[in-house]
Order: structure tokens, then sequence, then C-alpha cells
């Protein structure tokens, strides 16, 4: 019987779509020498930014932005801000994609198993919690009109005091 060594790179689905490499699945085409060595602090086992950006369908398919632009110096890709999001800033142009790069033709829904993590079902929860959220904060604005600006101000006062300025209270200068 062949004993499990979770240090060794093992192949997973159809063309290799992941490997397995210390009890962590990373992309097929994410070289595999950088899976080996990880700087300490990075990557998805020790970085919850790599953790969480860098992974799709449960598999691993790029650093976090933090990692990858001042860990390896941009040597590993721009980084990722978000799910399948790269780092665009000005400091990270210079850096190589990712989808340029090793994930250049990767179809990232044939990657890993929909069944324990649905990335693309995922971001789309998250878009459109977001969605949600500002069309109320739209809602909201759209209520507050400048009339309402202006009551307001006048209520608040435009003074240091401390203490109620309206009938039946107190003023402190």
């Amino acid at each position: 019987m062949a004993q499990y060594n979770p240090l060794e790179v093992v192949f997973c689905g159809d063309n290799r779509q992941y490997y397995s490499y210390d009890e962590e699945l990373y992309t097929g085409t994410f070289p595999t020498e950088w899976a080996k060595t990880h700087l300490f602090g990075t990557g998805p086992k020790e970085c919850k930014n790599c953790e969480s950006y860098g992974m799709w369908n449960g598999v691993f398919v790029g650093y976090c932005a933090n990692c990858a632009l001042f860990v390896y110096n941009g040597e590993r890709g721009r980084g990722l801000m978000g799910l399948l999001k790269e780092n665009t800033s000005k400091n990270a142009k210079s850096s190589p994609s990712i989808f340029e790069t090793y994930l250049k033709g990767v179809d990232l829904h044939k990657i890993g198993d929909k069944d324990f993590m649905d990335s693309a079902q995922m971001l789309k929860e998250v878009n459109a919690y977001y969605d949600e959220c500002r069309k109320i904060e739209e809602a909201r604005e759209s209520r507050f009109t400048q009339g309402d600006l202006e009551w307001y101000v006048d209520r608040a006062g435009t003074g240091s005091s401390y203490g109620s300025n309206y009938d039946g209270g107190y003023d402190s200068f």
C-alpha cells in the first residue's frame, strides 16, 4: 500500500486542472516551484488575504496584492484584491498579469469543485448584496433634500456651545 505524502505534487481532474501540494489545491498551471517555496506568511496556508482573494472554487490561483508586490516584488504577479480582481494600481502595472501568464487561456469555471465552493455563485451573491446596499443608499440620499439640510443646519447651530439651544432648555457659553 502506498503512503500518502503531502509534499508530493499530485495532479487531479480532467486534463490536470489542478494539483495538490502540502494539503492545498492549486490550479494546474500555477508554477509548482512557487507552491513549494511560499515564503513565511504568504500563500493560502499562512496569509488570510491569499486564502480569501486567491482561491477559486477551492483552488489557489494567485497571491493577494500584499504578498505579490511587497514580498515577491511583483515576480509572482500583480496580486489579487478580490475574487479574480487583479491589482491595477500604478505600482502593480509593471508586474506581469497572472491572466497573461500562467492563467492565460485557462477556463476557471472548470477548476476545482463547485459542490465544495462555487466562487462564481458567491461572487454573484456578493455583487447582488452590494447592489442592494447601493440602492438603499441612493434612496436614502434622494429623500434627504436641500430643505432637510437647511433645517438640520438651523437646528444644529453653528456655535461651539453645548447644551440645548431651544426653548425650555439651557445654554452654556
